[in-house]
């Protein structure tokens, strides 16, 4: 995929997890708000010639942008995301903090997908 594909995939997933169904349903909400993340970071990733293959790549990738002045909140909206793919797996998180962190994912986004020409 290219970095354009990434970001309208990333998009997409913000969407999904607002439909009826995914707000019902505290692990699959979380892990589309995963995919969404993880697709930005991958198009800046893309875009950027960077490693992108695993989840490390992606830690790395968002530390790499967090050097950067306007991006320092990005490692911290991105552990959000991280927090809500632990989730999928385990379901620790009740509603409230979901939507919470759903709130740092789209900053997330939107900073990330601005940032792909």
């Amino acid at each position: 995929m290219d970095p354009e594909a990434h970001i309208t995939a990333a998009l997409d997933f913000l969407r999904l997890a607002d439909i009826p169904v995914a707000q019902r349903n505290r692990l699959l909400r979380s892990e589309l708000l995963w995919c969404a993340a993880a697709h930005a970071v991958k198009a800046v990733a893309k875009q950027q010639g960077w490693r992108n293959q695993s989840h490390g790549d992606l830690f790395q990738v968002v530390g790499r942008l967090a050097r950067n002045p306007g991006n320092t909140r990005v490692i911290y909206w991105f552990n959000q995301a991280s927090r809500l793919h632990r989730n999928m797996y385990e379901g620790e998180m009740d509603g409230q903090a979901i939507t919470m962190a759903q709130g740092q994912v789209r900053r997330l986004v939107r900073r990330l997908a601005a940032l792909v020409v």
